[in-house]
């Protein structure tokens, strides 16, 4: 395999040496985020920065991938992580109309009325044209570039190296690379699938299908394939034209209306958007709301959501213990955690947060302390909840951008009601009611 990448394994190894990781990746001794090591640390996450932005779309995307796993990774190297763009040079259009008519099976002429040369958007796995249907119909056509071959070669490439680096510095297993590597490899995959995209968004869709103010695009399915998603065009502001916005509607209108509906993906269906950044939400004519880009969602299954909704109820009462808890019953340790220890830490954080009504509570801050906790006691929390986790936190910026005087803690107890029916499992209780009323229906007859 070495011989057969040849060339990339020297490009990566003369980036690798360039920056400083010529014969280590990180302090042999392990990373720490603690006390005085935050400017050491911070200093390596520009490094490690600079290095995956050289290696190109793969190292970029891991590194926006990781910078999701707080838990597990130090929050100064998170913080440099986040600032990745995911920028590439365009793919030319005769490329994409050649993609397009492989997949759909026709001259692009015959399956659109029209369709922009110039890309609205582009990323390292596909590009995205303005166009119009036969019918008249305004669409957003995303097609997968033609060059992605590139990243199973990189990831053939991590997939050989990781197992190396770890043999030589043991500590670093405490960073569970390999299961990194793995969640990243499933994550790219989903992201390539457009299919499974465009049945991301109809789900989504679903539970908002009465509710006017919050949109998602139409499916085309005639015009959807594994590498071309064809949907509605959705036609607005998006989110990161805060001043466009907020000249033409009220900025806690739209705010609440945005938490609403990202809290009722999250506490009512359990199924919601994974990477909620202002790029991907769109005001629409009339205040409504337009979520895009469906590549990456999360999923709580309702033991996952039972454990939320505990935990948000133990810090609502301050019970340190009850948090632990749950917090415990959501992760897993590598090493026999000090529950008293654990209790106390998470008493000062609620100490430092908590002493103000609910509504009040800056939630970024108890998050972020949290997740540095974890890093601590060496929790590792299942991706769905990590992910859920940096939705929120994204969720609560765009909040307090839109109106400072708001925040998600507020939002979150009107929709106390989601905490009752899965708190008490009222929900399986009716099932079974339903299903024992049914069988003595059944035996009686």
């Amino acid at each position: 395999m070495i011989f057969q990448h040849f060339g990339r394994y020297q490009e990566i190894v003369s980036v690798l040496i360039r920056h400083g990781f010529g014969f280590i990746l990180f302090e042999s001794k392990g990373l720490k985020s603690q006390g005085k090591n935050e400017v050491v640390m911070a200093h390596l996450g520009q490094r490690i920065r600079r290095v995956l932005n050289e290696l190109g779309p793969t190292f970029i995307k891991l590194g926006q991938f990781a910078s999701t796993r707080p838990d597990i990774i130090p929050l100064p190297i998170i913080h440099e992580l986040e600032q990745l763009q995911d920028r590439v040079p365009q793919v030319p259009f005769a490329l994409i109309s050649r993609t397009i008519e492989q997949e759909l099976g026709a001259p692009i002429q015959e399956i659109f009325q029209d369709i922009t040369p110039s890309p609205l958007a582009s990323a390292s796995i596909g590009q995205v044209h303005v166009g119009r249907l036969k019918s008249g119909a305004p669409v957003a056509v995303k097609v997968q570039r033609p060059d992605t071959g590139v990243i199973e070669t990189d990831l053939e490439i991590l997939r050989e190296i990781i197992p190396v680096v770890e043999y030589r510095f043991p500590n670093l297993k405490r960073y569970y690379l390999r299961g990194i590597l793995a969640e990243f490899s499933r994550w790219l995959q989903e992201e390539q699938d457009y299919l499974a995209e465009g049945k991301n968004a109809e789900r989504m869709a679903q539970g908002f299908s009465k509710d006017p103010h919050v949109i998602f695009p139409q499916i085309y399915w005639a015009h959807t394939t594994k590498k071309v998603l064809t949907m509605s065009y959705l036609e607005g502001i998006k989110l990161n034209e805060r001043q466009k916005i907020l000249t033409l509607y009220d900025g806690r209108t739209i705010a609440e209306l945005l938490g609403r509906a990202l809290l009722l993906q999250i506490l009512r269906d359990g199924f919601f958007h994974g990477d909620p950044h202002p790029g991907n939400i769109i005001v629409l004519s009339g205040g409504r709301i337009g979520f895009i880009d469906f590549g990456i969602v999360g999923v709580l299954n309702p033991r996952l959501k039972r454990q939320l909704l505990k935990a948000i109820l133990a810090l609502r009462r301050r019970n340190s213990q009850a948090l632990a808890g749950a917090i415990l019953r959501l992760g897993v340790s590598s090493k026999r955690v000090d529950f008293a220890s654990l209790c106390q830490d998470l008493a000062e954080i609620q100490r430092r947060h908590l002493d103000v009504p609910f509504g009040q509570v800056d939630l970024q801050k108890v998050i972020n302390d949290c997740m540095n906790l974890a890093f601590q006691y060496e929790l590792e929390f299942p991706p769905e909840f990590i992910l859920l986790g940096k939705s929120l936190l994204i969720l609560e910026g765009i909040i307090h951008e839109l109106d400072p005087s708001m925040s998600l803690a507020e939002l979150i107890k009107p929709l106390r009601r989601f905490w009752l029916w899965e708190q008490w499992s009222i929900k399986d209780w009716f099932k079974k009611v339903l299903t024992s009323k049914k069988v003595l229906n059944h035996d009686s007859g």
